[in-house]
C-alpha cells in the first residue's frame, strides 16, 4: 500500500466506547486526530472526555433509533466543519440456530449490523460529495466472506454490508470518496460477551452442526489471536493511503479461512459451467 502523507483528521465513529472503535479512538487522540464518538453510553468515554476536551466530541446515539441516525450525522459535521473519515465498527453477533431465534431479536440484529451502516453512511455522503473527499471504513468481518452454523442471522448482516459497500465503492470511485471493507478474524474484545446467544433448545439441533458448534466453543476450540490495539493501528493507516484496497483482511486466521472458501467457492462454481451455459438462449453443447 502506497501511504500518503500523514494529516491530522477528523473521524466519525460509531462503536467508540468499545472494541475495535474504542482502540481506534484512542490511538487517534493520542496522535492528536479530532474524534465525534456516536456511542450509546457516553459515560463510557468520560476519561476521554476529560482527557482530550478539545479533541473528543460525544453525541449520543442508539442505533436502533433509526430515524436519529441522519440528524446525528448533520450535528456531527455542523460541530466539525469537515469529516474525513466515517468509522462504523459498532456491532454484536446474534449467535443461535436461526429456526430458534425470536424475530425481535433478529430484527435488532439486522438493524444494528447492517440497516444504520447504510443510513449512516447514506447521510455523510451528500457531505463528503461536497468536500469531493472522504473515508468511509466499515467493520465487517471474515464473517462477510464464510460461514459458521449458529450465526445465520449475523451473517446475514455481513454479507449485506459487502454486498452493499462493494456496489457504493463503484458508485463514489469518481466523486473522490473511498471504500473500505475491514474483515479481522477473532479478536481479543469483549466480542463473545457482547453476543446474544441462544443455546439450542431442539433435540434435532442439538445433535446437528449447531450443537457441534457450540461444543467447540465451549472448548475453547475458536481462540481469539487477534490484538485489537493492531487491528486499530492498520485500520488507521488504510486511512492515509492513497489508493486504499476495498477489502483488508486482518489476522491470520481470516486470512486462511477466507482463502479457503474462496477457493472452494470458485471450484464449485468452475463445475458447473456447463450446466449454465445451457439456460442461453442460443446454447451450443460444445461436446
Amino acid at each position: 500500500m502506497t501511504v500518503s502523507t500523514p494529516l491530522l483528521k477528523t473521524w466519525l465513529i460509531t462503536g467508540a466506547s468499545s472494541g475495535i472503535g474504542l482502540n481506534a479512538t484512542k490511538q487517534l487522540l493520542q496522535d492528536g486526530h479530532k474524534v465525534i464518538a456516536l456511542v450509546r453510553s457516553p459515560q463510557k468515554l468520560q476519561a476521554f472526555t476529560d482527557q482530550y476536551p478539545t479533541t473528543l466530541n460525544i453525541l449520543k446515539l442508539d442505533l436502533t433509533q433509526t430515524e436519529k441516525i441522519a440528524p446525528s450525522v448533520e450535528r456531527a459535521f455542523q460541530h466539525a466543519g469537515r469529516i474525513d473519515v466515517l468509522l462504523n465498527a459498532a456491532g454484536y453477533a446474534l449467535v443461535g440456530a436461526a429456526e430458534e431465534l425470536n424475530e425481535n431479536a433478529i430484527s435488532t440484529q439486522i438493524t444494528t449490523n447492517l440497516l444504520a451502516p447504510i443510513y449512516l453512511t447514506k447521510a455523510a455522503l451528500p457531505y463528503f460529495r461536497e468536500q469531493k473527499t472522504g473515508h468511509i471504513l466499515h467493520i465487517s468481518s471474515e464473517g462477510g466472506q464464510i460461514t459458521y452454523p449458529s450465526a445465520s442471522i449475523y451473517h446475514a448482516s455481513k454479507w449485506g454490508a459487502e454486498g452493499f459497500f462493494e456496489a457504493l465503492a463503484k458508485e463514489v470511485q469518481n466523486l473522490g470518496i473511498k471504500v473500505t471493507l475491514i474483515e479481522p478474524g477473532r479478536i481479543k474484545t469483549e466480542f463473545d460477551n457482547n453476543a446474544v446467544i441462544t443455546e439450542p433448545q431442539l433435540d434435532d439441533y442439538r445433535k446437528t452442526t449447531v450443537g457441534t458448534y457450540f461444543r467447540l466453543l465451549a472448548m475453547g476450540r475458536f481462540p481469539m489471536i487477534g490484538d485489537p490495539a493492531k487491528v486499530a493501528q492498520m485500520i488507521i493507516k488504510v486511512s492515509t493511503v492513497t489508493n486504499p484496497p476495498l477489502r483488508l483482511i486482518l489476522g491470520s486466521d481470516s486470512y486462511k479461512n477466507i482463502i479457503r472458501e474462496t477457493e472452494n467457492r470458485l471450484q464449485a462454481a468452475k463445475e458447473q459451467q456447463k450446466t449454465a451455459k445451457s439456460t442461453d438462449i442460443k446454447f451450443i453443447d460444445e461436446n
